[in-house]
């Protein structure tokens, strides 16, 4: 199913398109996420949100090494990417960035937040380089994450 999705994704390329699509991914990388979230976090005075984006990172970078998933074929990828593809740490970190700055945010930030997070996902498999299920992972631990620390946060200030 991944190489059907994958295989479709990359027949609708727009020539276009594009070189936006590839400046939107580099500039949606995970430790720009985390750059963007503690921009906020200071701006809020805030240390929830980069502590939760800065953590789902870690576990993105730790779960690459450990299950060794290779990318899609060479021959697909727009942009260059070295290391392992499960999961899509670009998924994880605007997963993370969704939830944490979400869960203070109003409505629209929330709604504004969770777009941008699926037009991540679909530009990393628009440029070639990961696998759609890479993306749903990384989307799973992106926003679990937020919320394991949220959690975590909330009940530690009431003890």
């Amino acid at each position: 199913m991944d190489q059907l999705i994958l295989d479709v994704l990359i027949d609708i390329r727009i020539a276009v398109l594009t070189p936006m699509i590839i400046l939107f991914t580099q500039l949606t990388g995970p430790t720009l996420m985390f750059i963007y979230s503690l921009v906020w976090g200071v701006w809020q005075k805030n240390v929830i949100a980069p502590l939760a984006v800065g953590l789902a990172n870690l576990a993105s970078h730790f779960l690459k090494k450990l299950l060794e998933r290779p990318r899609p074929d060479i021959a697909f990828h727009l942009v260059e990417e070295t290391n392992f593809s499960l999961p899509s740490g670009h998924a994880v970190g605007v997963a993370a960035c969704a939830v944490a700055i979400g869960y203070f945010a109003n409505k629209w930030w929330k709604i504004m937040l969770w777009v941008l997070a699926l037009l991540v996902g679909l530009s990393r498999l628009y440029v070639g380089v990961h696998w759609p299920s890479d993306v749903l992972v990384g989307w799973a631990i992106g926003a679990v994450i937020p919320v394991i620390v949220i959690t975590s946060w909330s009940y530690l200030r009431r003890r």
